[in-house]
C-alpha cells in the first residue's frame, strides 16, 4: 500500500468517526495499524515453532577467556 493510499483510507475514516460507536473507532484505528504496519505483531517461522529470539545464540559467538591462576601482570 502506497502512503495516498493509505492517506486516503485514513481521510475516510476521519470523515465518519462522528458517526462511529466507539467500538467502531477502536476497530478503525486497528484497520489502519494493519493497514501501515502490515507485518509488525508477525513473527518469523523460526520464532514461531521455536520461540527463539535474536540474542538466543549471540553466547555461541561470544569467547569468554577461561580464568587463569595468576593475577593480572604476573606473568
Amino acid at each position: 500500500m502506497t502512503r495516498a493510499e493509505y492517506e486516503l483510507v485514513y481521510s475516510a475514516f476521519k470523515h465518519f468517526r462522528c458517526l462511529m460507536t466507539d467500538e467502531q473507532e477502536v476497530l478503525s484505528e486497528k484497520i489502519l495499524d494493519d493497514l501501515f504496519y502490515p507485518s509488525f505483531d508477525a513473527l518469523s517461522a523460526k520464532q514461531e515453532l521455536t520461540g527463539d529470539s535474536y540474542f538466543d545464540d549471540i553466547d555461541d559467538e561470544i569467547e569468554i577467556p577461561k580464568p587463569s591462576i595468576f593475577p593480572v601482570g604476573a606473568v
